[in-house]
């Protein structure tokens, strides 16, 4: 799993200190991203959504793919019906959003576990009224 101050790490390799300053000694998510940042307000919120949409109680707790997702996609909504959504911050929102995919998905699909379709399979023969049948 992948903690919240490794996500913003991760996050900060991939778009650039100007975008999406780290504070490595931070505490809290308010303090997450250095005053530095290119789009403080904006940055600073969404590392407050994301920690607050994944119940995390400290950086140090796991964040997820969809429920990242889910806070990239209110905060956007959220500035878009303030006014306060330029061409520039949406931009930056969706390229959170595609690097939170590349770094989340893969630990999503991996939490995922299937049975076989011979098991799947079999569990359904033994259903009653099942019109399937073993074969």
């Amino acid at each position: 799993m992948t903690s919240l101050r490794t996500f913003f790490s991760e996050l900060e390799a991939r778009l650039g200190r100007v975008m999406l300053p780290v504070e490595p000694d931070a505490s809290t998510p308010e303090r997450l991203i250095s005053s530095h940042a290119a789009y403080f307000d904006l940055t600073r919120s969404a590392a407050v959504a994301i920690y607050n949409e994944n119940n995390c109680r400290s950086l140090e707790d796991s964040v997820y793919h969809y429920p990242t997702l889910d806070a990239l996609g209110r905060l956007k909504q959220q500035r878009h019906e303030s006014g306060e959504l330029d061409v520039t911050a949406a931009d930056l929102l969706e390229s959170l959003g595609h690097v939170a995919n590349i770094l989340l998905i893969k630990q999503h699909e991996d939490s995922i576990e299937l049975a076989p379709v011979n098991e799947q399979q079999a569990a359904l023969s033994r259903q009653p009224g099942s019109r399937h049948r073993g074969g």
